[in-house]
């Protein structure tokens, strides 16, 4: 009985901690070679709000196949929905990210009861992928299916505005 016991413990155990491993995508299976659609444009730009401090990037694909769902993109350490561009009359998604625009003086002090109050800091979020600062990941749905493709070079539009 208690051989049996061990065996259904290690067994649920074993079960409990494979899993674990699928939450993250595989890193020898995670990018399409040749997905169902082709990048026509890729470009990505610095934006600053109305706000001061408030600023982040504007993310855009342009592709070719309608028929294609893009889904969500990784880019510098970060990732957001990307959402149609309606207004355009190419096959567009665009992808908004907003960098943490406040910096916090925090009190440090050996008594810890004034340092009540401080904030959390906000950290980045890990992203499952490895990029460098001109590469982007998107998950896209085809055939009811999440697959991901990497993006390279994606160019950097420059501001033009004079203010």
């Amino acid at each position: 009985m208690n051989k049996l016991v061990y065996t259904i413990v290690f067994g649920l155990l074993f079960l409990a901690f494979s899993c674990c491993s699928s939450s993250k995508i595989k890193a020898d299976n995670k990018f399409q070679n040749n997905p169902p659609f082709k990048i026509v444009k890729a470009v990505y730009k610095n934006w600053v709000g109305g706000q001061p401090g408030v600023k982040g990037y504007l993310v855009q694909f342009e592709i070719d196949n309608p028929e294609i769902v893009l889904d969500t993109v990784y880019f510098r350490n970060m990732k957001t929905k990307l959402k149609k561009d309606f207004t355009s009359e190419n096959n567009t998604y665009v992808g908004t990210f907003i960098l943490p625009h406040i910096i916090k003086d925090y009190i440090l002090h050996k008594d810890p009861k004034k340092e009540f109050g401080n904030e959390p800091p906000i950290v980045s979020e890990n992203i499952p992928f490895v990029l460098n600062d001109n590469e982007a990941v998107i998950s896209y749905i085809f055939n009811n299916k999440t697959a991901y493709y990497k993006v390279s070079n994606i160019i950097e539009i420059k501001n033009t505005s004079k203010y």
